[in-house]
């Protein structure tokens, strides 16, 4: 059984488009088309399968949309449990211009969620077994929840169980009440998580400073972006700088880095390598269009590289 469990409760098929340009007022013809079944957790649980981990995704989904959603994730042969609501899982487009490189994303807020259905993903993580090490509560929540339901999930959850939590701003700052093991925010959902602008490294590394302090969450990983990331625990506060890398598309970069990063923890790894290697898998991510969450070969290259680098 895994030792990883990811939860989705707002996941969409992501239906992604290219383009060489895109131009208001046409009707466009694009080059390729695909859709893959999206969502923070999700998407976790699958680059740690391309890592080479072990890990189950549990999530949400109704509806035909829902069906599909179910049948993308089975022909992948990616570990999952689906939890079944009245609502249709949404749908994202994601249209990548190639002349530029750039990306236009197109989302709905998602199915309302019933008390009933809320009940039921509590249950699903609380009668889980065995009890995962790393529980990875990824994605924003959908209406119906509220923005306390992360916080709600916690408690749930065996207290062996460390908690990563990488999601929006509203529904962090509530489970930041409760026993948080690891945060991934980025300089944006700090500033709205702080009520105050959060700029540049410095800035970065003192606000993750006070939330340790205080007791929020023992370790922050904020997000640089292209510029790596700060990591703060009790003991360490330190810049992890991002590999050079072509940058073909951003699209779950963000994702792979989590999941990067709860396998080399998972693996025994200490905390510093850990966001070593999970800066490697995001870096790996936007080398690859395709997949968009990489390739373990590359993850691995730019891993050596950077611990030969250190």
């Amino acid at each position: 059984m895994s030792q990883i469990v990811t939860l989705t409760v707002n996941p969409a098929i992501d239906r992604i488009l290219r383009i060489e340009h895109v131009t208001p007022d046409r009707k466009l013809r694009c080059s390729s088309s695909r859709r893959d079944a999206g969502g923070g957790g999700v998407n976790v649980t699958r680059g740690i399968h391309i890592l080479g981990g072990d890990s189950l995704a549990i999530y949400t989904c109704g509806g035909y949309t829902g069906g599909m959603y179910r049948q993308i994730l089975e022909a992948e042969g990616l570990p999952n449990l689906p939890i079944d609501i009245e609502g249709l899982t949404r749908e994202h487009i994601m249209v990548l211009e190639t002349s530029t490189g750039r990306d236009y994303r197109f989302g709905e807020d998602g199915p309302v969620i019933s008390r009933d259905e809320a009940i039921r993903c509590l249950q699903a993580i609380a009668d889980y077994r065995p009890v995962p090490d790393y529980l990875v509560l990824s994605g924003s929540l959908p209406p119906g929840v509220g923005d306390e339901f992360y916080a709600q999930i916690i408690r749930a959850t065996d207290p062996h169980t460390r908690i990563i939590i990488d999601t929006t701003a509203n529904a962090l700052a509530p489970a930041l009440e409760e026993r948080v093991f690891l945060i991934k925010p980025n300089a944006a959902e700090l500033s709205e998580l702080v009520g105050h602008p959060v700029e540049g490294r410095q800035e970065i590394e003192a606000v993750s400073r006070e939330l340790v302090a205080q007791g929020k969450a023992e370790v922050v990983v904020a997000s640089l972006g292209a510029g790596g990331a700060v990591l703060v625990s009790e003991d360490l506060s330190v810049r992890v700088p991002a590999p050079a890398v072509r940058v073909e598309s951003k699209v779950g970069a963000g994702d792979s880095m989590v999941a990067g990063l709860v396998l080399a923890l998972d693996r025994g790894e200490s905390l510093l390598d850990a966001v070593r290697f999970g800066t490697a898998a995001g870096a790996a991510a936007v080398m690859d269009a395709e997949t968009g969450l990489g390739s373990r070969q590359n993850a691995e290259r730019l891993y050596a590289e950077m611990l030969a680098e250190a």
